[in-house]
């Protein structure tokens, strides 16, 4: 997980070695840390994401120009949602009654008839932000995971959540943390006329499809990511976790590009992300196994048991790597690239991550400059989440494109 501190304090010292960089490039961009951090230095920061609720949080936190006044237009929904008289429900998701009683699906529908008389995109994108994290508080799914799991019968019926006052006090929170960093910007000159002095972009893209989308605006002169570390349906099933919550959202005010297909089922994003779905070819992993021999010796040895281990291993690299020359191709040459990873267990072996991203980006023409090491001293998800129950520490590679 990026750290906000850590990721400015790296970018310092780039900026210092680099003074002549001026634009920012993060394609997983998850909620923004790295983007944010850029825009702490003024930079044109821009983000790439599979997954559309990533997207919304980030162009949220990113916007040139917001509304000063978020934390009143947050108090009115609030008072329009509790004066709705109404209790026809606002989703079509399956099984709604399997995720929420009654009374918060009747409550999550006033929020949602609220947020939508909202004139202002951006307050809206703020407002929907804001209902995601409702929707995630109030539903029966358990949150002590990324994966849903509804919680017991009587765990449901001893529930006794208001959605309305979750999202007021939210929504008030929010706001205050949102005009927080606004005047970290002004203070650090970063605003002009209530403006971000520089640009901000992202894009809801596959980056293994992303090779057209910054014509415009590419070469990047720095790269800071964090990419996931295995395919999500067995590590972190982020599409999981932003399902319920997208079923609430009004999806073209995230983007008009969003396909609805995306929701059909609770695993769809991330069957759609790395390594979730598509065969390797046996030509396809030999040129896989060409480019880092250290992930050749590790898919070798893996046991029989489970016997997909080595299929999930082979298809998620095979798409990281396409991934990996789509965004150094928007790289300009000798640009730095930080990248955060960790390393994931398969059948109880724990996969080299920042070996074998090394030797594929020095197979792709890039090098190493360096490596870091950093300890995880309060992890956030809990040690249930069995693929990275030993994750203790993080790896913090430097890489120059030559």
């Amino acid at each position: 997980m990026m750290v906000p501190l850590v990721q400015r304090r790296l970018l310092a010292a780039v900026i210092e070695a680099q003074p002549n960089i001026k634009s920012l490039y993060d394609p997983f961009v998850g909620s923004g840390t790295s983007l944010v951090s850029g825009m702490h230095y003024a930079l044109n920061v821009y983000g790439a994401d599979i997954n559309p609720l990533a997207v919304l949080i980030s162009r949220v936190r990113t916007a040139r120009k917001v509304e000063f006044a978020i934390g009143a237009i947050g108090a009115s929904v609030v008072k329009r949602a509790r004066a709705d008289r109404r209790f026809g429900i606002e989703t079509t998701l399956a099984n709604r009654d399997k995720w929420f009683r009654l009374e918060v699906l009747t409550e999550l529908s006033k929020l949602r008839r609220a947020i939508r008389s909202c004139e202002e995109l951006w307050a809206r994108r703020f407002l929907w932000v804001t209902l995601a994290e409702t929707v995630r508080l109030t539903s029966n799914d358990r949150t002590s995971t990324y994966k849903l799991h509804a919680r017991p019968k009587h765990e449901i019926d001893g529930r006794n959540v208001s959605p309305i006052d979750v999202f007021s006090d939210l929504v008030s929170r929010n706001a205050d943390s949102f005009a927080f960093f606004r005047k970290k910007l002004r203070d650090a000159n970063a605003v002009s006329h209530a403006r971000y002095r520089a640009s901000t972009d992202i894009a809801l893209v596959d980056n293994r499809e992303s090779k057209k989308c910054w014509a415009d605006v590419a070469p990047f002169d720095l790269m800071m990511t964090s990419p996931p570390y295995g395919d999500n349906q067995t590590t972190v099933t982020y599409g999981q976790h932003s399902y319920l919550p997208l079923n609430w959202i009004d999806l073209a005010d995230i983007d008009p590009k969003v396909d609805t297909e995306l929701l059909r089922t609770t695993q769809e994003i991330d069957r759609r992300s790395l390594g979730g779905r598509d065969p390797v070819s046996n030509e396809e992993e030999e040129r896989l196994f060409a480019a880092s021999t250290t992930l050749k010796n590790f898919a070798e040895a893996l046991p029989d048991t489970p016997s997909d281990g080595h299929i999930r291993l082979v298809r998620f690299y095979r798409d990281f790597q396409a991934s990996l020359e789509a965004m150094i191709g928007q790289m300009r040459q000798n640009s730095y690239m930080i990248w955060t990873v960790g390393n994931r267990n398969i059948a109880g072996k724990q996969v080299p991550t920042d070996t074998v991203l090394s030797e594929l980006m020095e197979h792709a023409k890039c090098s190493t400059v360096t490596m870091l090491t950093r300890r995880i001293h309060h992890k956030r998800m809990p040690d249930r989440n069995a693929s990275s129950a030993t994750m203790r520490e993080e790896k913090i590679l430097l890489l120059r494109k030559r």
